[in-house]
């Protein structure tokens, strides 16, 4: 009598497929990433309007048709220097005060998608948003900031004074890159920096976007607070944080990749200036483009926020996305119940 012996099979990590989840949730949100993405388009377009009514009066009767269509020549650029420096002089401050308006928004965005991922409700999803946004603004701003004084850290220790010391006077006993004998080696060491700074830029990235989600969940005030326990986080689980956002980065990257493959396929196509179907496919393409990453941002929330609520301790006090739809400080409708209250 002969038995036959099942092997086990092999039960899929579901830690494995968080980052489709969160794709799956952040693409459902149909509302919100139109609104980013349009507000990003229409900062573009402010940036953009003086340039293109430069380029009209400077090609107004004074070029060929055509001429310059696929790039400007050295004789336009020689001619139109002064008008195009002083052009540039006078954008240069509202190129600044719309990139600061983007990193603002980009404050206001994260509140608001963790206000509607984080929520038991369906529907209103922009009036959500909005809420979340105003919420959450001064918290996240305080983890901006902190960003911010991350980078210039991290770029001090990898350009200034503590690699001068550690690298070139200790390791390779150079006080300056000039003295090396190979020009190898001091592209290498180049490239080692450069390639240190932008693992630690990511890195950082990344914690933001834990904090963020930590302050969230736990309705936390104190950036410092909740930034030092991300930092925890990532360090003990570095795995489990970092996959899912490795593989969201990397959708990222491609379609950025496909996109610009695709920029050179319709630009190669415009062959005079009434070729309005390759130049409408290039503003198709770039705001699919803006529609995509402001998805794969909200996914990246997404995923800070499941991956944190299974790594992190729940608070001491009660937890305040529980049993109730909407967030603290507003309309709170318990679940199953006919109860209505508003939380302080």
């Amino acid at each position: 009598m002969s038995t036959t012996r099942e092997l086990p099979t092999a039960i899929p990590d579901p830690s494995r497929f968080t980052f489709l989840k969160a794709l799956q949730r952040a693409s459902g949100r149909v509302p919100l990433w139109l609104a980013t993405s349009a507000v990003v388009s229409l900062l573009a377009l402010v940036a953009a309007l003086p340039w293109l009514g430069f380029l009209r009066d400077a090609l107004d009767h004074r070029y060929l048709p055509g001429s310059l269509l696929q790039a400007l020549d050295g004789d336009f650029l020689f001619d139109r220097r002064a008008s195009r420096g002083a052009l540039e002089g006078a954008t240069a401050g509202t190129g600044a005060v719309l990139a600061l308006l983007a990193l603002l928004f980009g404050v206001f965005s994260a509140g608001g998608w963790l206000q509607v991922l984080l929520e038991r409700s369906d529907g209103h999803s922009l009036r959500r948003f909005f809420y979340g946004g105003s919420r959450f603004f001064f918290r996240f701003l305080r983890v901006l900031v902190l960003t911010v004084l991350s980078l210039q850290l991290a770029s001090w220790v990898i350009y200034g004074l503590p690699w001068d010391v550690l690298v070139e006077d200790l390791w390779l006993g150079i006080s300056d890159t000039e003295q090396l004998t190979s020009e190898l080696t001091a592209r290498q060491l180049v490239l080692a920096q450069d390639g240190l700074f932008l693992l630690a830029t990511l890195a950082i990235l990344l914690w933001g976007d834990y904090t963020r989600a930590r302050i969230a969940l736990h309705d936390g005030v104190s950036a410092l607070w909740a930034g030092a326990c991300a930092w925890t986080t990532l360090l003990r689980h570095p795995v489990r944080t970092l996959r899912p956002h490795l593989l969201l980065g990397g959708f990222e990257a491609l379609a950025i990749v496909i996109a610009w493959q695709w920029t050179g396929f319709f630009e190669s196509r415009i062959a005079s200036p009434a070729s309005w179907i390759p130049v409408a496919a290039l503003l198709v393409l770039g705001q699919l483009l803006l529609c995509w990453r402001s998805i794969v941002r909200g996914a990246r929330y997404a995923a800070a926020v499941e991956i944190s609520a299974e790594l992190i301790r729940p608070p001491r006090r009660p937890d305040p996305w529980k049993d109730t739809v909407g967030g603290p400080g507003g309309p709170q409708y318990p679940i199953g119940g006919d109860e209505y209250t508003v939380s302080l």
